[in-house]
C-alpha cells in the first residue's frame, strides 16, 4: 500500500496546524481572563469575611489586568497601602462611598467607633503614638473623604504632626485569602479552556 501526500494537502494540513495553533494562544488568553474575573468575585467574598468593607468598594481595589495572545497572563493587583480606618467607622457618613464632607463632623461624646472584623462588637477607637483623642480631618486633595487622625506627641519621621491612622491593607488581606481560592480556581481555569478548544474545534 503507497500513501502520498501532494504539495496541496501539505500547504493545508499546514495551514491547519497553523490556525490551530493561533486558536489555541486564544483559547488560553480567554480562558486567563475568564478565570481572573471570577478570581476578583471570589476574593471579594473572601476579603469581605475577614474585613467589614462593602463589595463595591472591595471589587473598585482588585485591578484586573487581562492576559492577551500575546502575553499569556492574567492577574490582580491591590493596593499595598492601608486603608484609612475611617473606612471601618460604625458612622456610615463617615464610612460610606459616597461622602463629601467640607468641613470635619464632630467627634461623638462617646468617641469614635470602629469596627474592622464582620463579626463581633465595635471599639472605641483611640489610637497610640498621639496626645489627647483622636478626631477627623478632611484629606486634602479628595472629594471629601474623612480620615481618623490625632496630634503625635513627637514630630513623625516625614514631619507633621498630625498622624492618620490606617488599618490592615487589602494587600494583606487578599494574601491571606488567595491560597484558600487557588485550587477550585485552576480547575475552573482548566474547564474553561477545554471549552475554548472545543469551539475551535468545531469551528474547523
Amino acid at each position: 500500500m503507497e500513501a502520498q501526500v501532494d504539495r496541496t494537502s501539505l500547504q493545508e494540513v499546514r495551514a491547519l496546524l497553523a490556525k490551530f495553533s493561533d486558536g489555541a494562544r486564544r483559547a488560553h488568553a480567554r480562558s486567563l481572563n475568564k478565570t481572573v474575573t471570577k478570581s476578583r468575585t471570589e476574593s471579594s467574598k473572601e476579603v469581605r469575611k475577614q474585613v467589614r468593607l462593602n463589595a463595591a468598594y472591595v471589587k473598585s481595589l482588585l485591578t484586573i489586568t487581562e492576559a492577551s495572545e500575546r502575553r499569556l497572563q492574567a492577574k490582580i493587583s491591590t493596593p499595598t497601602r492601608g486603608l484609612l480606618m475611617s473606612r471601618f467607622s460604625t458612622d456610615t457618613s463617615i464610612s460610606g462611598d459616597k461622602v463629601g464632607w467640607l468641613k470635619p463632623p464632630s467627634v461623638p461624646p462617646r468617641g469614635i467607633r470602629v469596627k474592622v472584623k464582620p463579626t463581633g462588637g465595635a471599639k472605641v477607637f483611640g489610637g497610640d503614638e498621639i496626645v489627647g483623642k483622636p478626631f477627623y480631618m478632611v484629606l486634602p486633595g479628595t472629594t471629601g473623604r474623612v480620615a481618623i487622625v490625632g496630634r503625635r506627641a513627637t514630630i513623625g519621621s516625614q514631619g507633621g504632626q498630625i498622624k492618620v491612622f490606617y488599618g490592615p491593607s487589602l494587600s494583606q488581606v487578599f494574601t491571606d485569602v488567595k491560597d484558600d481560592i487557588s485550587e477550585p480556581l485552576a480547575l475552573y481555569q482548566m474547564q474553561q479552556f477545554e471549552k475554548e478548544i472545543d469551539a475551535i474545534l468545531r469551528g474547523f
